[in-house]
């Protein structure tokens, strides 16, 4: 009878795997040790562990099957970094510098495909930062850091209780939240004009934001699209409105 591979959802949170998520890792000073399969010829792995052992890291060297069970059956590409605790930003400070800002605000964003790809877009984008609540949020999961290249490792990542309180201390630096609806009445995003401090609430394709942000919310704006699209993927959406923001405050 063949061997059961480990379930995907088996997998720690405190690890990276994967060549350009390791390489992140070690760059970003967010890795405290590495394991690699020895077999491997894939001279990038080897450049990356011999990088790590230069550095002073613990680097073990495991059989194929043992990085199967850490990552749970992931393609790890034969190397998986254990991660150092997350080094949060701390918004108040993050959005202390005053002039043009763009924070993110995920609302119950849990999939890590989307967290990831939210993330690498934020990067490109230039965020001052992005939420990511203790409450109805994500963590930052092997399957994040993959999603994102490896950028979840340089995006300005918060993580408050909750959105709630990140509001509050975002109207007090002057921000304007604007909720990504698709509700009746939502301004067409690209006809909107965006305030220079922006925090965007972004939500979740089968929830959306929850009633108490929109509340919240000094602004709701949507996509104007086909009507025989229901809606956006959610990182397809935040790259979207994100570079509608940035075509009108480009020197942020």
């Amino acid at each position: 009878m063949p061997r059961a591979r480990p379930k995907p959802n088996s997998t720690p949170d405190d690890v990276a795997f994967g060549i350009n998520a390791c390489q992140m890792a070690l760059e970003h000073n967010a890795a405290r040790s590495v394991l690699w399969d020895q077999a491997t010829r894939n001279h990038r792995v080897r450049d990356l562990v011999a990088a790590a052992a230069n550095a002073g890291l613990v680097v073990q060297a495991v059989d194929t099957e043992r990085l199967d069970q850490l990552t749970g059956g992931g393609v790890h590409q034969s190397v998986l970094v254990r991660l150092k605790p997350v080094a949060w930003v701390d918004l108040r400070e993050q959005v202390r510098p005053p002039g043009p800002a763009l924070v993110l605000l995920l609302d119950g964003i849990t999939d890590p495909q989307n967290v990831g790809a939210i993330l690498r877009t934020s990067v490109a984008l230039g965020v001052r930062a992005i939420v990511l609540p203790q409450r109805r949020g994500a963590l930052l999961t092997p399957g994040v850091h993959r999603a994102s290249a490896g950028l979840s490792f340089v995006a300005p990542v918060a993580s408050p209780q909750n959105l709630a309180s990140a509001v509050r201390d975002l109207r007090a630096s002057d921000f304007w939240v604007v909720a990504a609806t698709g509700a009746a009445g939502a301004t067409d995003a690209t006809a909107f004009d965006w305030p220079q401090r922006t925090a965007l609430v972004l939500g979740s394709e089968g929830e959306g934001v929850s009633h108490l942000l929109r509340q919240e919310a000094d602004f709701a704006v949507a996509l104007p699209m086909d009507p025989r699209v229901e809606s956006l993927n959610v990182g397809v959406a935040t790259g979207a409105l994100g570079y509608l923001w940035k075509r009108q405050w480009p020197a942020s």
